[in-house]
């Protein structure tokens, strides 16, 4: 099986498969495992048969894909979309699971080529927030900035994050003041936070200061979705900057997911080193 035109950046995945069967009666094939943001993989599997029947070669081939979580105690549910112009197939979704093989395609060609193309995506966990998210009745608590405050909820508080659920069913000295402050970031952050704790909606800036909320209040769906929409962005440019941001916060999934675009080849180092050379 022969793969070409490779396109992977973050949480997408595009390539093409050739397949040819030279006359053997049974064959299995697999593709690399593609390893997609950091957090799951992906691989391409195809079983050949030919037979012949005393006239002529009869050729099945079946065509099973295969996603899973790559760490087993990631707690995060994925899913993926998966395209194939050949196959005919459009945006058909797998959940990440114990590595079962899924069959998407059979034929009885000896040569065909087909493409794929993937989006993977993490499954959101039930909320019936967004009705309380322009709600200033009842909010009861405050995240406050450097430059001002946030009004919410704090079931809603507690429901999104372990270290919040911890502080707020606390004895704390912000559970009985009503507000926890948040050094170093900005009202206009906290509101991203915000939109996405009640509506799961992601801003298009500011996602490296949302990112580092995320990791430090535990909220892993957040973080990976922040990752994912920062490395589909990644440029030669752009990729230093993040690079020694991930670096200096000790953020893995960052980390991670750029250096898988960088070896993937979707950012290239000559690039990258051009770029760097000339900021000296």
């Amino acid at each position: 099986m022969e793969e070409k035109d490779l396109v992977q950046r973050g949480n997408t995945l595009q390539v093409k498969f050739g397949v040819t069967n030279y006359n053997t009666p049974f064959t299995t094939k697999a593709s690399q495992e593609y390893i997609i943001s950091g957090s799951a993989v992906f691989q391409v599997k195809v079983i050949a048969a030919q037979v012949n029947n005393g006239h002529t070669n009869i050729y099945n081939n079946l065509v099973f894909l295969k996603f899973v979580k790559l760490r087993p105690d990631d707690e995060l549910t994925y899913t993926i979309k998966f395209s194939s112009n050949e196959f005919g197939i459009t945006n058909k979704t797998f959940i990440s699971d114990d590595g079962t093989w899924h069959l998407v395609h059979d034929n009885k060609k000896q040569q065909y080529t087909f493409d794929v193309a993937i989006y993977m995506d993490i499954v959101p966990s039930a909320s019936s927030f967004a009705t309380l998210h322009g709600d200033m009745e009842l909010t009861d608590f405050e995240l406050r900035g450097e430059d001002g405050s946030v009004h919410m909820h704090r079931a809603v508080l507690a429901a999104s994050s372990p270290v919040l659920r911890r502080m707020l069913g606390g004895t704390w000295r912000e559970t009985t003041e009503g507000h926890v402050d948040v050094p170093g970031t900005s009202k206009f952050t906290l509101q991203h936070l915000k939109d996405y704790v009640y509506l799961h909606t992601l801003p298009e800036t500011g996602l490296e200061q949302l990112l580092l909320l995320a990791s430090y209040y535990m909220m892993p769906d957040l973080e990976q979705k922040c990752v994912d929409k920062l490395v589909n962005s990644l440029t030669a440019q752009n990729a230093c900057d993040l690079l020694e941001f991930a670096a200096k916060h000790k953020v893995t999934r960052l980390l991670l997911a750029i250096l898988e675009c960088v070896q993937s080849g979707a950012v290239k180092v000559n690039e990258m080193r051009d770029h760097f050379l000339r900021g000296e």
